[in-house]
């Protein structure tokens, strides 16, 4: 992004209980941007009216439950890692006003895997609970671990098995979070 945005949001429902704001308005402030960094809840109905008046404003930021599915389908653009996961965390407005989303999950759970394991897994089995926007993005992770697969547990069986049908790292769907935590090296919830 070579131009400075309108404006700074973070998109999500509910949303008042980030510190998301208070971090990046001290950062903000720490190197002198005129901006401020807002936290804005929005109804899943109300986003994609929300997306284009940000778009208009020229508005950029972050995106965190339930909406990041929905804003990567809003997005004229999208990286080719916002593809494969099919959700967004992070947006910007490009000079020709098309808004661009992209995707910082993969990277920051795989930076927390090896910061917690001490290298990236290999050969193991994870344990997935949830199917998400975050779930994909683990998932577009550890498809690129050697010889890991993934059982998969989340409340709603037709969204898992939608996932799963995404990334075939998935060997298995099962009904309960326990039985998916049983013999796994590594759970994600």
């Amino acid at each position: 992004m070579s131009h400075r945005p309108g404006r700074l949001v973070l998109l999500g429902h509910p949303v008042r209980h980030s510190f998301s704001p208070l971090f990046q308005n001290a950062a903000l402030r720490s190197v002198g941007l005129p901006l401020v960094y807002e936290a804005v809840d929005v109804e899943p109905a109300d986003l994609p009216i929300l997306v284009r008046q940000l778009a208009h404003e020229r508005a950029a930021g972050n995106v965190t439950v339930p909406h990041k599915e929905l804003v990567a389908a809003l997005c004229a653009r999208r990286s080719a890692l916002a593809e494969r996961v099919g959700a967004v965390n992070t947006f910007w407005t490009a000079e020709d006003g098309a808004l661009v989303g992209d995707n910082t999950d993969v990277g920051g759970f795989e930076a927390l895997a090896r910061q917690t394991m001490g290298r990236l897994p290999a050969s193991c089995r994870v344990a997935l609970i949830g199917a998400g926007g975050a779930a994909a993005a683990v998932l577009a992770a550890v498809e690129r671990w050697r010889g890991c697969d993934v059982t998969l547990y989340n409340r709603t069986h037709d969204r898992a098995t939608r996932l799963a049908a995404r990334f075939p790292v998935v060997s298995r769907i099962v009904e309960h979070a326990d039985d998916a935590a049983h013999d796994a090296r590594l759970v994600i919830n």
